[in-house]
């Protein structure tokens, strides 16, 4: 007859650690939110929770489409799975290349006399402002109002051209499902 020994109060401790630590990291509240909590003597283990339907760690209790403990276990492992690792890899080092490619990109908005032209970045960083003689000698209210036009204008051409890159980016990626379409 082999006996074991009693379970000394730091294992637990260490037990229902890395229990809290599991349901935390899958969204679980408690065992069953509503019912007194299963931690009720450790303030940094009490579950809190403002919803008034119960819901089980395991699935089943209030709706609302959540899903249950299994399936989110089940996404977090298909999220982290080693192919899945290598194109997060590589989405991040194109999205770089992109955002390096904006910074030296040139975006340019004149208005409608052409009185005033605005550069930015593809990142939507001001370059210059180029303002011309008729347009000084329109006054200083008609001036403020075409450089706020032109600068408004050149940060939606930019922003609407960052968005068309990153679309264009996500469709090479195979990732392009789901992406509003411009």
């Amino acid at each position: 007859i082999t006996r074991h020994a009693a379970p000394t109060a730091t294992m637990a401790t260490t037990r229902a650690a890395a229990l809290t630590a599991i349901m935390m990291a899958c969204g679980a509240e408690a065992l069953l939110v509503g019912s007194p909590s299963p931690f009720a003597g450790s303030s940094s283990m009490a579950a809190v929770s403002s919803s008034s339907h119960p819901r089980m760690m395991f699935g089943g209790g209030g709706g609302g489409g959540e899903g249950n403990f299994m399936d989110k276990l089940k996404a977090a492992k298909d999220m982290f799975n080693p192919e899945m690792m290598k194109k997060y890899s590589e989405v991040g080092q194109k999205v770089q290349e992109l955002q390096e490619e904006l910074t030296q990109t040139e975006v340019e908005c004149s208005t409608n006399e052409g009185g005033i032209v605005v550069k930015v970045t593809g990142t939507q960083v001001p370059l210059s402002v180029e303002v011309s003689d008729e347009m000084l000698a329109g006054g200083a209210e008609k001036l403020s109002e075409q450089v706020a036009a032109a600068l408004k204008q050149a940060h939606a051409k930019s922003g609407g051209y960052a968005q068309q890159r990153m679309a264009e980016l996500y469709d090479q990626m195979g990732l392009g499902a789901g992406m509003p379409k411009q």
